[in-house]
């Protein structure tokens, strides 16, 4: 099967910013289970510039970040792609972080430790909140 024709049967790409590997292995390995095409970032300037170059349908963000801050990616990509849904998955359970990353355009917010499918049906709900991108978003 060639790269397109198996990319039209994924239903989104999503893009996961985390500067841990064990949250970024089990969301990919989740999401990738679940039909999506999962790329990933470890910081949160490799992200923002992942933004740009595979134009995700959907972002799964952390707050707590070396250099570029969660806080600072959702700003940028609020400048860059305005209608790119991103949902924050954090170990910060405070209801006013929380607050304040929805108040900054997050479309939603995950708290860690989470359940798998918790995140798959926060992405699938956002995903189907806003127009398609151009990429199949149905199998």
């Amino acid at each position: 099967m060639s790269d397109s024709a198996s990319r039209s049967t994924l239903l989104a790409r999503v893009l996961v910013i985390d500067d841990e590997l064990e949250p970024v292995d089990l969301l990919s390995a989740v999401l990738s289970d679940s039909g999506y095409e999962v790329v990933s970032a470890l910081n949160g300037g490799d992200g923002l510039r992942l933004v740009e170059i595979e134009r995700p349908d959907v972002v799964l963000l952390d707050l707590q970040m070396p250099g570029v801050a969660g806080f600072d990616v959702l700003r940028r990509v609020r400048t860059v792609r305005p209608d790119l849904p991103v949902i924050i998955v954090s170990g910060q359970a405070d209801l006013n972080v929380a607050r304040a990353t929805l108040n900054e355009g997050a479309v939603d917010y995950v708290s860690k430790p989470f359940e798998p499918e918790d995140v798959v049906r926060a992405v699938a709900a956002a995903l189907t909140n806003r127009p398609a991108s151009g990429r199949a978003l149905r199998a």
